[in-house]
């Protein structure tokens, strides 16, 4: 086989795998790729996720050290926005107000994305070890290597202004892979394309996490980040711009026009029904460790834990929850984990104040004792300290000094 010949049989593999988008990149470092995230890494932009140190990104930037003797580095894209994507309108068609429901991003509507990922790419690997007796490492996105850099080297899109890559007919909706190998195979050339003068992804940001002229994203502010890597509380001042969300944030893919008409999607990423997609919000506070495990098994959302999922609940029912919501918060004050008590004592005080007026609130008073009862007997200090600024919230009292 020429060498024409083997990169005709190496994309081939990867395309009959279901790769819609297959590029071939060099195994080269991306001195600008790297330099971009060492700079992300110094400015505090990548607080939280602590397995990016200054080693690590230096690792993630090298394809040889990914697959030492890497020649070349084959790129595979899976498109995942498909027709799952469910509206969820605030009332019916006979007026009467619909439960309130969270969203999750649509990249964990169906099967963790890993599952279906992985056994294509290794399939892709082990052909090229059995067939051509090569080297070749397989990765999703675990694995010390930052795919997007090579795969913009190799056209299969830009990096758009959301630091997302932006493939012509998908948009951002494609999750990337990347088997490196050591053979020399002849690389793709990159696009020509940027996205001008559009900001739309930066303007839809509810927390303002993208820099005003894009390209850089803090982590620090982002949903997506807080919502399913962030293990403590999540910042007050961030919580009511976190709107419905529950699990991963799609704000600037939505806002993206590239790719908007798009609707590819693997079988498997798809959401079965409503409840994976926009789930009613009060029953899942009821999501004991097992329950959580049974639910979410074999799914992104898994990736929260159970707690961070709560918390994240709590949030979406303190921003778009209504007056029936009450009661379940309030029997959060009393879940095991101080993480999902101390944000529901934040939605219980944020609905009070949020829900109209003349609506029914009869159970106001309820929910201002269930959070002085549960200060009486509280004993962690984070969350005394969420019920009492939530106390003072609810009743527009100004909360007391401490002493010392």
């Amino acid at each position: 086989m020429d060498a024409d010949e083997t990169r005709e049989r190496v994309v081939g593999l990867a395309r009959r795998e279901g790769f819609p988008l297959v590029r071939i990149a060099a195994a080269t470092i991306d001195r600008r790729a790297r330099e971009a995230a060492l700079a992300a890494h110094a400015a505090g932009n990548l607080d939280g996720l602590g397995w990016m140190t200054e080693a690590w990104l230096r690792r993630a930037t090298d394809p040889g050290a990914f697959l030492p003797g890497a020649r070349s580095v084959v790129l595979c894209a899976l498109p995942y926005r498909g027709m799952g994507v469910w509206a969820c309108a605030s009332a019916g068609a006979d007026g009467e107000a619909k439960p309130a429901r969270g969203r999750v991003a649509a990249y964990a509507h169906g099967r963790d994305y890993h599952r279906v990922f992985e056994k294509k790419l290794r399939r892709v690997a082990r052909v090229l070890r059995e067939e051509f007796g090569a080297l070749a490492r397989a990765t999703v996105d675990y694995g010390p290597l930052l795919e997007r850099a090579p795969a913009v080297a190799a056209g299969m899109g830009w990096s758009g202004k959301s630091t997302m890559l932006l493939a012509p007919g998908f948009g951002p909706w494609v999750m990337l892979g990347a088997v490196a190998t050591n053979l020399d195979l002849a690389p793709d050339g990159p696009l020509r394309k940027t996205c001008g003068s559009c900001t739309r992804c930066i303007t839809a940001c509810p927390t303002g996490a993208l820099a005003p002229d894009g390209h850089v994203l803090d982590a620090r502010l982002c949903i997506s980040y807080h919502t399913i890597e962030n293990r403590g509380p999540v910042p007050r001042e961030l919580r009511a711009d976190f709107g419905d969300w529950i699990f991963g944030c799609d704000a600037c893919l939505d806002a993206c026009p590239v790719g908007a008409g798009s609707t590819a999607s693997h079988p498997d990423l798809l959401a079965r029904s409503q409840e994976d997609a926009r789930p009613e919000l009060a029953p899942l506070l009821q999501l004991d460790e097992a329950a959580f495990q049974e639910r979410y098994r074999g799914r992104p959302i898994l990736r929260a834990k159970r707690d961070g999922f709560l918390r994240n609940v709590c949030i979406a029912l303190g921003n778009v929850g209504t007056a029936a919501d009450l009661p379940a918060l309030c029997s959060a004050l009393d879940d095991p984990s101080a993480l999902v008590r101390g944000h529901a004592a934040w939605a219980v005080a944020r609905l009070v104040t949020r829900v109209r007026p003349g609506s029914a609130l009869s159970t106001k008073d309820s929910a201002l004792r269930s959070l002085e009862s549960r200060l009486q007997i509280e004993q962690d200090a984070g969350v005394r300290e969420e019920i009492e600024l939530a106390i003072a919230a609810a009743t527009r009292r100004p909360l007391a000094a401490k002493e010392g």
